[in-house]
């Protein structure tokens, strides 16, 4: 992809190797395909370009991004690491906090309790089944959405999911600031912390010192099996935090309300410059690849194409990104 914008735009390789450091390289040919992609909707759909436009693009973002900081988080690690669980995490902590909150903040102690406690078992779950009985992330993930997806539906077992979120959370996750969407500042401090965490600290090293040659990680002492299951973990809490953020955006919790974001917060990462095989990327990288993802599902829906187009989308650039990155690691 940045040799194809480095011969179609020559200064782009100047800019690129001139500026940016080389872990935020990928990063930035996103943010470049994101202004292209702005330039192009904006001559073919009128109002595309306008401030609540994007306003709400980086809204909508902003919830695959903290998603994208799961599978990250996971996939950085390696062991062919993915978290299909966290969308029906985050969809059976909103069904059971909506009860428990019923609109009130005084229960949000009680709803935030339980959303830490159901996602430290779903984490710790999948940690021990992938990290130490070594059974597949996928199969396992996959096995244990569907376990959390029948759990939901027995609990509402075809009647309507009563409660609704506390006004805290509908405040965070729904409202504005102005002009600006609350969401943007609870997103802006957690990738600051995860930025941070993963280019700064001792525990960012060994994730990608792990995910880069474990082979090597073990020999210098590294525990890789508690790193990979500590990784699950701390998916599943941060998945299950996400599902009350959800419940304040929707205003309601429903069946299935988590599990459309499971495949683009996967893309977002693919597309950010996350290795599927780990030991790489950035999470500024996730988060652009998001803003990426839903202003080309914005711009697919203004041209009437709709979930079909969306999906369609999303599979065809997760299969061009996939192959730029097996050719450059090829040519390596």
């Amino acid at each position: 992809m940045e040799t194809f914008l480095k011969k179609t735009f020559p200064w782009y390789g100047w800019l690129l190797g001139s500026w940016f450091p080389v872990q935020y390289r990928k990063a930035f040919t996103i943010l470049f395909l994101t202004v292209l992609l702005y330039a192009g909707g904006g001559v073919v759909v009128p109002g595309f370009l306008t401030l609540e436009q994007i306003l709400l693009t980086l809204k909508l973002a902003a919830f695959i991004a903290l998603f994208g900081l799961c599978q990250m988080i996971v996939i950085v690690a390696g062991g062919g690491g993915l978290d299909l669980s966290v969308g029906y995490t985050a969809t059976l902590t909103a069904v059971l906090t909506a009860s428990i909150m019923d609109g009130r903040n005084a229960y949000l102690g009680i709803a935030l309790l339980v959303a830490l406690v159901l996602g430290l078992l779903v984490g710790f779950a999948n940690g021990v089944l992938t990290s130490y009985l070594k059974l597949p992330p996928l199969v396992v993930t996959l096995a244990m959405a569907d376990i959390l997806q029948g759990i939901v539906n027995a609990y509402v077992a075809g009647k309507a999911i009563t409660g609704r979120p506390s006004p805290v959370l509908v405040t965070l996750a729904a409202k504005l600031t102005g002009v600006f969407p609350n969401i943007l500042f609870v997103l802006i401090p957690v990738a600051v912390l995860a930025i941070l965490v993963f280019e700064r600290t001792k525990w960012g090293q060994v994730l990608f010192g792990v995910g880069a040659n474990e082979r090597t990680a073990y020999l210098c002492g590294i525990d890789v099996k508690k790193v990979r299951f500590l990784t699950f973990v701390a998916s599943g809490v941060l998945a299950s935090l996400i599902g009350l953020l959800l419940l304040g955006n929707m205003g309601i919790a429903f069946k299935d309300m988590g599990s459309n974001y499971v495949m683009p917060s996967i893309a977002a990462v693919v597309v950010g410059g996350v290795p599927l095989a780990g030991g790489g990327g950035s999470y500024f990288g996730v988060i652009l690849g998001s803003i990426f993802l839903q202003a080309l599902t914005n711009l697919l829906t203004a041209l009437g194409l709709g979930d079909a187009g969306k999906w369609l989308g999303f599979g065809i650039i997760l299969f061009a990104m996939l192959s730029v990155y097996a050719g450059n690691r090829r040519s390596r």
